[in-house]
């Protein structure tokens, strides 16, 4: 017997439903994520102290804070077998697979790492840039996973939370060089250069956070901006910028104590946008799940009142039926056409506002493409391309998104 469209209708409830089924999952999973990311930037800064020493100090403190990754990597595998089942069902699950596996590749290389700093056998820029290598990765998986989300509330949640998550990594490799600079007792014209973009990219990242987060992460990390800690930090970045002091041995502990005082809470807004997610998905869950309930009342309704001979012509949906409201519930006792209109309109709303999600995502795309362009054809590092391409937007009065696009098109256009 040939499939009806009511059967069509209620299995796109489902895919709805199994979609939301799986990002609950995957919820777990982001939140298992920032709790390890949390601990390696705490280890990062922590290792940055002890190889800045020459050795003599912060070794305690360094391997105390190991014991925390282990445990949260621990949790983190778990928790990613937990979900393994539901990775495969998004369109993008083959990225989302490549990036697990590159942060779990990079995860199995932590013990080497800590090894040849407690021998000092490599430098603390190499020391730095492999922690955040791991971190990056896992930040990947976050990515991806908000890539991936096709509820647009769901998705926006996912865009403010990468965003914040990203801002707090920056804060965690400002840290780390901050810790080296004053354990040493002085800082080079190319960490304080170093210093100021990771402060700009930060405010970067919390701007894209801002535009999508909901109010009560707003008021948290408005109330974080104007904590007591705020003015001593920034007069610790201001004495970075000029060099740090040679005399005073107790900056390395004031700025890594402060500087973690703003991270940790940062880390428990991002706890809470964890939590607020979690909850989202668990309403849209519900809410489909009724919704599914009432297709299925109203097709029962329209098999009693139905004519068995009757021809029903579908027609697409107009523009006026897309931009009219959306009822809370299918009309039960309407005809086929009513109910596959309502979904129709249903999609389409949903379709664009996760548009106007999924931009942010985009332009960190484009933007981390003209940077890999300028670094490959200019022998530019990351921070230099950044660099670079501002003062072109800012040269050309233009928006910084449209001159990595033009970067990308010349670069298409040159190739062989």
């Amino acid at each position: 017997m040939a499939m009806s469209a009511a059967d069509f209708l209620v299995a796109s409830k489902r895919c709805e439903i199994q979609g939301l089924t799986s990002f609950l999952a995957l919820g777990e999973l982001v939140s298992a994520i920032g709790a390890l990311v949390h601990a390696l930037q705490r280890e990062r800064g922590a290792s940055n102290m002890y190889l800045a020493s020459g050795g003599q100090d912060y070794q305690d403190r360094w391997q105390a804070i190991q014991k925390q990754v282990d445990r949260e990597t621990a949790n983190f595998h778990q928790t990613l077998s937990r979900a393994n089942a539901e990775l495969g069902v998004f369109s993008g699950g083959a990225r989302l697979f490549s990036r697990i596996a590159s942060a779990v590749h990079l995860l199995t290389g932590i013990a080497v790492l800590r090894g040849q700093v407690l021998s000092r056998k490599l430098a603390l820029t190499k020391v730095t840039d492999a922690y955040s290598q791991v971190i990056q990765s896992l930040l990947g998986v976050v990515f991806e996973t908000a890539d991936a989300a096709s509820d647009p509330a769901i998705s926006r949640g996912l865009v403010a939370l990468f965003n914040f998550m990203q801002g707090k990594e920056l804060a965690g490799q400002e840290r780390a060089l901050g810790s080296a600079g004053f354990a040493a007792r002085k800082f080079t014209s190319e960490q304080t250069t170093r210093l100021q973009h990771l402060v700009e990219s930060q405010e970067r990242c919390f701007e894209v956070f801002a535009q999508f987060a909901d109010e009560r992460s707003l008021r948290l990390w408005s109330e974080l901006g104007s904590a007591a800690i705020m003015p001593e930090l920034r007069g610790l970045r201001a004495l970075a910028a000029r060099g740090g002091s040679p005399g005073d041995e107790s900056l390395a502990d004031r700025w890594f104590r402060i500087a973690t005082e703003r991270i940790d809470a940062m880390h428990d807004i991002e706890q809470k946008l964890q939590l607020a997610l979690k909850q989202l998905c668990q309403v849209q869950l519900s809410e489909a799940r009724q919704l599914l309930d009432c297709n299925q009342l109203a097709l029962e309704e329209l098999d009693r009142q139905q004519d068995p001979d009757n021809t029903v012509f579908l027609v697409p949906v107009s523009a006026a039926d897309a931009n009219s409201s959306v009822t809370e519930q299918p009309p039960v006792g309407r005809s086929m056409m009513e109910l596959l209109q309502f979904q129709a309109r249903r999609l389409q709303e949903m379709g664009a506002e996760l548009d106007a999600a999924k931009s942010a995502l985009e332009e960190r795309k484009v933007l981390e493409r003209a940077k890999l362009i300028l670094m490959k054809h200019r022998g530019l590092n990351e921070d230099e391309a950044y660099r670079a391409l501002r003062q072109a937007a800012m040269n050309q009065s233009r928006r910084l998104i449209d001159v990595a696009r033009s970067v990308i098109e010349m670069a298409d256009v040159l190739q062989p």
